[in-house]
């Protein structure tokens, strides 16, 4: 593809690229500019400053800009089965486009992320065996359940939840979503290469970091805030008094996300962290009953699409309740495929039992 074909989320690719590039010098580099202009002033010698940055870092994104074929690493991109949402465009994900620190790209591998309901669980790396089977339970409650366990895919009790997540099934469970802090190509920790291939295979792994990219200690806490904004819950299992994870807390209390935290004994250093946010006045977890509470999703009703349709029906008007529901929502609360619940749905309407306003249906008897 020549250079006049590219679009802009080209640019915006090997400007990631460049050495110690982040969400923050990123923005800053840009300072309303277009992608591609930058890019242009960084190869040619042109005017191109950013607050806080060393001539000498600046002199480097030059010299490395030079070496780079955008038209090549964008093609290395697309040959690399991986998707990009730039922000701004009709396919960036619902949750990040009022977020007060967006990605400008989301690199992805797996499924384009959804708008179903979805917890992040965090916490230490180097977690107890208590901690490790509540992380385990719940990612597997909450994925039979229908809610999608967002992680970091670290060490401890992020591979946990993941690992519990999977072990409902695909057919059976809600698909994971995996944030990571490093590009998709480059695997940390390595000991988790496994799980990263079984996350992307089951659902989604995203990154706003460009693909060649190493992780680098400060890329964790800006992964933690994407964590946070794709979560309607953040509920933390085993924390140090300063751990890594209540980065992932403060990003959600900026976006007035909900945070909970499962209790341990007072005398473990691994749960003094999470003991002190219940005393805070996080939501105590005991059970997963408290997480979906937490969010405001029921369990789906099991159905399968042998039973009869009096049995769906009456399924469905116990999922619907009595206020108004989106369609995605009803295809959330039962475990029916979209279209035997679209057909439901239409006999419902005929017979007077629901009414259907725009997206919205409705149990009217």
């Amino acid at each position: 593809m020549r250079s006049a074909e590219l679009p802009e989320s080209a640019w915006l690719v090997a400007l990631l690229g460049l050495p110690g590039i982040g969400p923050a010098r990123l923005t800053a580099l840009l300072d309303g500019q277009s992608p591609r202009s930058v890019w242009d002033g960084l190869v040619s010698g042109g005017s191109v400053s950013v607050e806080g940055v060393s001539s000498e870092r600046l002199a480097s994104w030059r010299s490395e800009a030079r070496q780079i074929s955008v038209e090549e690493r964008w093609a290395d991109l697309q040959s690399a089965g991986m998707w990009i949402q730039e922000r701004g465009t009709s396919d960036y994900p619902r949750r990040l486009v009022d977020d007060i620190e967006p990605p400008h790209l989301l690199f992805g591998v797996g499924a384009e992320l959804g708008n179903g309901p979805t917890v992040g669980i965090v916490g230490t790396r180097n977690c107890t065996s208590y901690g490790k089977r509540c992380a385990f339970e719940f990612g597997a409650a909450l994925a039979e359940a229908g809610v999608s366990v967002v992680s970091g895919l670290a060490l401890g009790i992020d591979a946990a939840a993941h690992e519990g997540a999977l072990s409902v099934g695909a057919d059976q469970g809600a698909a994971p979503i995996g944030v990571v802090g490093s590009g998709l190509d480059i695997i940390y920790p390595k000991r988790n290469t496994s799980l990263w291939q079984r996350v992307g295979d089951a659902g989604s792994l995203v990154s706003e970091t460009a693909p060649g990219v190493g992780p680098q200690r400060w890329r964790f806490p800006a992964r933690n805030r994407i964590i946070a904004a794709l979560s309607d819950a953040i509920v933390v299992i085993e924390s140090h008094e300063s751990g890594g994870s209540l980065s992932t807390v403060d990003a959600a209390q900026d976006r007035d996300v909900p945070v909970g935290a499962v209790p341990g004994p007072i005398t473990s250093n691994s749960s003094a962290g999470t003991n002190r946010l219940i005393a805070e006045g996080a939501t105590p977890v005991l059970s997963v009953e408290d997480i979906l509470l937490m969010i405001g999703h029921q369990r789906p009703v099991k159905l399968s699409e042998s039973d009869t349709s009096g049995d769906r029906a009456s399924a469905l008007l116990d999922a619907l309740g009595w206020n108004p529901v989106l369609f995605d929502e009803l295809c959330n609360r039962v475990t029916l495929s979209p279209s035997a619940v679209a057909v439901e749905v239409e006999h419902l309407v005929a017979t007077g039992l629901c009414s259907t306003s725009g997206p919205w249906i409705e149990r009217v008897h």
